[in-house]
């Protein structure tokens, strides 16, 4: 996968910007404030549909309320073009367009793959478990679409069913009327676990290599997914449906839901401990960097490789972390970087101004 071409109007801070890409590493560079993270974030917005960052409310450009984001591609040798048509009315609607062509969300959702590594990914393993499952669903919704739908699905099942639990607690439904929901909940989150399972074996072939060649500590270190027993979709689902029958006392007690993979949790441990407390920040950018180095692999198909959005990270990392990871993207992944500072290294290197209209490449 390589990314060809940029064009964005009234996406934050730009009313109408166009970028070609010509090189597999590229350097925007510029003071704060002047939109490079602007920048990744359309390219990760033409991936999922939707933003990192936490104020996705001001995308839009001020005094607009629509936006476009057009990002041309090659994938597995051919070009392709994806468009993503933002109007802001009572909430945010969206259209879409594969090569000039209208499509659902879910056709095109993941066309292009992206593994972003932003500076707030230092707190993954310190903070809480929403976080966490948060990022398992955005790995895994690239790599299968039916991941999303069911987790939009299950998503829903769940509000149903804490709303029932609380009936249950004030005396206005029957536990009875669990079965059906529960039932729901089986079908959708055994699917939702397994894959997620199958993303933590994955991570656990490579991550004790992967660390220790990043950090210089050689010791084991394995991901540990805290869910459901089992290793088939039968014996998951299985051990679910004990552990809904087993906990319905305590759900209406809550009011909620407290089985299934929204309570999920994952976790880096060595040695039987859990790292993240008596982890440095610097060891903490070490177990991130190796989980963005195996998620690079994970979604890539042969040839067709994700995109690598470092967010400001990179003058973060010692010379040891940051000549590991370079070393390895080399010839790999087609990696954007962002940076106060120009870096001294071949690239595209893209100069971003105070005045947010302008881009010039040197």
């Amino acid at each position: 996968m390589r990314i060809k071409q940029i064009a964005i109007k009234n996406f934050r801070n730009y009313p109408d910007l166009t970028l070609d890409i010509t090189n597999d590493l590229v350097v925007l560079s510029g003071p704060n404030a002047v939109g490079k993270t602007n920048l990744l974030e359309s390219v990760y917005f033409a991936s999922l549909f939707k933003s990192f960052r936490d104020d996705s409310e001001f995308i839009f450009m001020k005094n607009t309320n629509s936006a476009e984001v057009r990002v041309l591609c090659e994938r597995r040798g051919q070009e392709h073009e994806i468009e993503v048509f933002l109007e802001l009315r009572d909430k945010i609607y969206a259209n879409f367009k594969l090569d000039g062509v209208v499509k659902k969300r879910r056709d095109v959702q993941g066309f292009i793959n992206v593994v972003i590594f932003e500076p707030d990914d230092v707190s993954l393993f310190t903070n809480s478990p929403e976080v966490r499952r948060r990022y398992l669903n955005m790995v895994l919704s690239q790599k299968d679409v039916q991941y999303l739908e069911d987790v939009g699905n299950y998503k829903k099942v769940i509000s149903q069913k804490n709303r029932i639990l609380q009936q249950i607690r004030t005396g206005g439904a029957s536990r009875e009327e669990l079965n059906s929901w529960n039932e729901q909940l089986v079908k959708l989150a055994v699917p939702i676990i397994m894959h997620r399972k199958r993303f933590i074996s994955f991570v656990n072939q490579h991550v004790s290599e992967i660390y220790s060649s990043i950090s210089g500590f050689h010791r084991p270190v394995e991901v540990i997914y805290q869910t459901i027993t089992g290793n088939t979709l039968e014996e998951v689902e299985e051990a679910l449906r004990i552990a809904l029958t087993d906990s319905t006392q305590r759900e209406i007690a809550q009011g909620a839901c407290v089985v299934g993979p929204h309570r999920d949790d994952f976790n880096v441990m060595s040695d039987g401990l859990f790292l993240a407390p008596f982890s440095s920040r610097g060891e903490l950018r070490s177990q991130i960097l190796a989980l963005k180095i195996i998620e690079l692999e994970y979604l890539s198909k042969g040839e067709d490789t994700p995109i690598l959005l470092l967010d400001d990270v990179l003058s973060e990392l010692d010379d040891q972390r940051r000549t590991f990871l370079l070393k390895y993207l080399q010839g790999k992944f087609q990696t954007f970087i962002t940076t106060t500072h120009p870096l001294e290294m071949p690239a595209q290197h893209v100069t971003l101004t105070p005045s947010t209209e302008e881009a010039y490449q040197q």
